[in-house]
C-alpha cells in the first residue's frame, strides 16, 4: 500500500471514530507497527510497516491505535481497550504479525537454527541465548550483516 493511500485510510478512520482533534503521521520505527501519542493527540504508523504490508494489516493497526485513543492513556491493552477493539473491528491483540525490516545484527541458534536479529549492536558483556533452547547450547553470537540500515 502506498503511503498516500495509508494516510487517506487513516484520516478517514480517525474521522469515522470522531477523533476530530487528532492528527496522523508516519515515523521511522522498525520495531513498532503503530503508535498512539496521547499527549500530542497523534496516531502514527511506521513507514517501513506501510511499505511492506497489505491494506488489511494496515487497517487493523490503524484501528488498534484508534482504540488506544478512544480508551485513554491508562487503559493500556486492558479490558477497556479490548472491548473498544472488538466494537470497532480491530483484532484485540497486543502484537500482530507483519513484515518488518530485519536487523543489521543477526545470530542463529547452533542447535535449532532459530534466527534472531537486532537493529542495534548488542551491548558488550551481555549474553543472549535462544528463547527455545536456553543456555544449554551456548550463547548466540551476533554478527553484522551487509545491510544498509
Amino acid at each position: 500500500m502506498s503511503p498516500s493511500a495509508a494516510r487517506d485510510l487513516a484520516l478517514r478512520l480517525i474521522s469515522e471514530h470522531k477523533l476530530s482533534a487528532w492528527e496522523f503521521g508516519f515515523n521511522r520505527r522498525k520495531c513498532a507497527l503503530g503508535l498512539c501519542r496521547h499527549a500530542e493527540r497523534r496516531i502514527e504508523l511506521s513507514a517501513y510497516f506501510v511499505m511492506a504490508n497489505d491494506e488489511a494489516a494496515i487497517r487493523d493497526v490503524i484501528l488498534h491505535e484508534i482504540a488506544h485513543a478512544l480508551a485513554g492513556y491508562r487503559a493500556g491493552h486492558g479490558p477497556k481497550w479490548r472491548a473498544i477493539c472488538e466494537r470497532i473491528g480491530a483484532v484485540p491483540e497486543r502484537c500482530g504479525e507483519a513484515r518488518m525490516p530485519g536487523g543489521a545484527w543477526q545470530a542463529s541458534c547452533p542447535a535449532c537454527k532459530q534466527s534472531y536479529t537486532r537493529h542495534r549492536r548488542p551491548r558488550r558483556g551481555m549474553t543472549h541465548y535462544c528463547g527455545d533452547c536456553g543456555e544449554f547450547n551456548g550463547p548466540l553470537t551476533f554478527r553484522r550483516t551487509n545491510q544498509n540500515v
